[in-house]
């Protein structure tokens, strides 16, 4: 077959909830990007940006990315920001900055459409075929240093914090973390994620369909039309009386919170 470049079309959107007319017995806090919603002492924003392409600042991350299959490797050389410099990497460097005048508990969540995450249960993670990298901080990771997404030593989920979810009909695996310290007022979070990719083994075969080519196999990507949205979520809660963001987060919003979960 004749090798086609394959292209997709990534809208990370974040989609809020609104959690109103609800009876909280503490400060909570929800945000989806521009949608900020307060209960008593506790608010935060949630923050997306990219490197602009001089490579000199951060803007805001820009929705409706095309992503091409990598050229060159995630993990290895990065730039001034600590972003990969391969090519056909997404930046999406998200954090969460506590607007409120409340110290509060945080808890984050990112989405990935189930036909492009196929390396959950045995967590193979060059299975999987959109990927994400976890926020980085000085060139080191935050993944389960500031942010805590779960422990190899928990046998359930692989150790993750997973779910698994329907959003606007379409299959979801949940990925979420919680921040390892009550965030101060007017402080921001280390990284939660720093950005997407496609696996470099993406094609397009000449029926039209999306493929993965591994081992001298090509297998169809079943359920994917080429738009891939990405939302991510963060809620936060009053840190006074709680010693954990888990403890907070099943106080407010129940147990096994979804924020995605239909009302």
């Amino acid at each position: 077959m004749k090798k086609k470049i394959t292209a997709l079309c990534l809208c990370a959107a974040l989609a809020a909830i609104a959690i109103l007319g609800a009876s909280f017995a503490y400060f909570t806090d929800t945000d989806g990007e521009t949608n900020t919603f307060t209960f008593g002492g506790v608010a935060i924003d949630l923050i997306e940006e990219q490197v602009n392409q001089d490579g000199t600042a951060l803007e805001p991350f820009v929705q409706n990315q095309t992503l091409m299959p990598i050229v060159g490797s995630a993990q290895g050389e990065k730039d001034s920001f600590g972003q990969p410099i391969a090519e056909n990497y997404i930046d999406k460097m998200v954090t969460i900055k506590n607007t409120g005048k409340s110290d509060a508990w945080v808890r984050a969540y990112f989405a990935i459409p189930s036909a492009l995450d196929d390396g959950f249960d045995t967590f193979n993670a060059g299975m999987n075929i959109l990927h994400f990298n976890f926020g980085n901080q000085d060139g080191k990771t935050t993944y389960n240093e500031q942010w805590l997404w779960g422990s190899e030593a928990e046998s359930e989920n692989s150790g993750w914090n997973y779910f698994e979810t329907e959003i606007d009909g379409v299959a979801y695996n949940v990925y979420y973390a919680d921040y390892f310290e009550p965030l101060a007022a007017d402080s921001t979070t280390e990284q939660f994620v720093s950005g997407v990719y496609l696996d470099k083994d993406v094609d397009r075969n000449e029926e039209g369909q999306y493929v993965i080519q591994r081992n001298g196999t090509e297998t169809v990507i079943e359920g994917f039309d080429g738009l891939a949205n990405c939302p991510v979520f963060a809620v936060a809660v009053q840190a006074d009386g709680f010693a954990s963001a888990a403890d907070a987060v099943t106080a407010a919003f129940g147990e096994d919170f979804n924020p995605w979960a239909a009302e």
